[in-house]
């Protein structure tokens, strides 16, 4: 027999997945805004911006620590353990690799070739449209948890598809990227590692988030 999941605890070990999931997606837009400073020479906010991700990261980090140490022991939770702390690690990683984005641009002012610029904004978009799932998963996953309706469930499943379709369209972007950077910058070495490692982690922002989302679908099989 399922019992719910408020049934358990006082207070849902979900409730702070919520809670994370508000930090991860308050980072996205920041992070955002912060490329798109970079991007532009007359802006003079990008280190005001890296912080405020940075500090977000922190938030984030003491949330997924305290669900670490306070999740109760030895009582049956409706959901697999691991699945449920592989889901929270996966989540976290998406701020860290936000803050990692911004701490690689902070190394070295770098000219982005114009042709490039416009895919390298599409595929931020991109990662903020994959996090922007994370609210919508987590708290249909709570309604589900709270009384195992196969129409909630359904919910949750076609967030976690869109999310998954957002990051395939993230992978697409980001082999393009990849393979301009190297024709448009090949006479400066310094630029191409410089770009090609940033694209690499706004990739790994979305890889992440997929990987959450497919945590949060094992979470809520039959």
């Amino acid at each position: 027999m399922r019992f719910g999941l408020f049934s358990l605890f006082r207070e849902s070990p979900f409730t702070k997945l919520e809670e994370h999931a508000e930090k991860v997606q308050a980072g996205g837009e920041l992070f955002q805004k912060a490329i798109k400073c970079y991007l532009d020479s007359d802006c003079v906010e990008f280190e005001e911006l890296h912080l405020k991700v940075t500090a977000l990261e922190s938030e984030a980090d003491r949330i997924k620590q305290n669900v670490r140490a306070h999740l109760p022991k030895g009582v049956m939770l409706p959901v697999d353990k691991f699945q449920f702390l592989w889901y929270l690690r996966e989540a976290d990683k998406v701020m860290d690799a936000m803050q990692d984005a911004l701490h690689w641009l902070s190394y070295r002012t770098t000219h982005v070739p114009e042709p490039l610029v416009d895919d390298l904004l599409l595929m931020v978009d991109k990662a903020v449209e994959v996090i922007d799932q994370f609210q919508p998963m987590v708290e249909g996953a709570i309604r589900y948890f709270h009384n195992f309706s196969g129409k909630e469930r359904d919910k949750v499943k076609d967030v976690i598809h869109d999310l998954r379709q957002k990051e395939f369209e993230s992978d697409q972007i980001e082999r393009k990227l990849k393979s301009d950077v190297f024709t448009l910058t090949v006479a400066d070495p310094a630029t191409t590692f410089h770009l090609i490692r940033l694209v690499e982690y706004i990739g790994e922002i979305s890889n992440h988030a997929e990987n959450a989302g497919d945590m949060m679908r094992a979470m809520i099989a039959k």
